[in-house]
């Protein structure tokens, strides 16, 4: 049983609320409110959409593998912007970019546990590393090979190919024997030859210049800590404090990410879409427009007409 004081617990509380940095967060919302809105209702529509895409009698299990990271994604999205109105850019510039990883991991690992998919992966054709190692699509085959109830199993429920290619990731030296993982860029140029990254310049959208950008919050290059860019700002470097330019450029950035995967969402959706009542998927188009999502706009016109 907790037997915390409650007056240790409203000081401990107090102390944390004043960590979180409510009052940037204020001042944050006060300095562009309607760009800020615009960011924040983007996350939420992207959650909400999968609602309106599966049709009745279908299991979501069959997209599981999807799902799971897109429910993650989401909430990386949400603490990213959390994280930006507190004054924290470089902390929200890192899980925006494992949002934007999340969703095209998720979509990768979807489309691989289906055959209409498998049977049409080129780039992992030839991304197959370095010595004998098969790349992780003859992998999946070899195991249904060994056992054809694989094909169902993936099939009903995709997130089994997570049981299923575990070993890849707890085993290193497995890995580096056997199989190849293909790198960040051979994903989604993958992603691109299945139609479910389909943006114009896609590659150089989205790794060229998206993810790489986002790279050097990762990496920490001094211009890319918030004590350098409070320095290059002429700021106090020790203080903690919103900046309005650096605010702006992240609430772009996020509604970019966002822009992308919800047209990501939408393609790993697609057969899900063309079954159902595309009634309320409908009257989601005007709340996109409103929100300035254009690749979002453009993808869900072409999926409902």
């Amino acid at each position: 049983m907790n037997t915390t004081n409650k007056s240790l617990l409203d000081k401990a509380l107090s102390h944390i609320q004043e960590e979180i940095g409510l009052p940037n967060i204020r001042t944050s919302i006060q300095s562009n409110y309607q760009m800020i809105q615009k960011a924040h209702d983007s996350i939420h529509e992207f959650m909400y959409l999968v609602s309106f895409c599966l049709p009745p009698e279908v299991s979501w299990h069959s997209k599981s593998a999807f799902l799971t990271y897109h429910w993650e994604a989401f909430h990386q999205a949400h603490r990213s912007l959390l994280e930006a109105l507190s004054g924290y850019y470089n902390a929200a510039y890192v899980l925006l970019r494992s949002t934007l990883e999340l969703l095209l991991k998720g979509a990768f690992w979807e489309c691989l546990a289906h055959k209409n998919f498998r049977d049409k992966a080129t780039a992992l054709d030839k991304d197959k590393g370095k010595g004998k190692r098969r790349s992780v699509k003859d992998w999946v085959e070899a195991l249904i090979e060994q056992e054809p109830s694989v094909r169902k199993d993936l099939e009903e429920t995709s997130e089994a190919i997570f049981d299923k290619t575990a070993i890849l990731f707890s085993d290193r030296e497995f890995q580096k024997r056997y199989v190849h993982i293909p790198s960040f860029p051979v994903i989604i140029k993958q992603l691109i030859e299945w139609q479910i990254v389909d943006i114009p310049n896609a590659l150089d959208t989205i790794y060229e210049n998206l993810y790489r950008n986002l790279s050097k919050d990762v990496h920490v290059i001094p211009d890319a800590t918030d004590v350098g860019r409070r320095l290059i700002s002429g700021r106090d470097f020790m203080e903690i404090e919103v900046m309005p330019g650096e605010l702006t450029k992240y609430m772009k950035t996020l509604h970019k990410v966002i822009d992308i995967d919800v047209v990501v969402e939408l393609n790993v959706l697609r057969d899900w879409i063309e079954q159902g009542d595309k009634i309320k998927l409908k009257e989601r188009l005007e709340t996109l427009q409103d929100l300035e999502l254009e690749y979002s706009v453009t993808k869900l016109k072409s999926l409902i007409a």
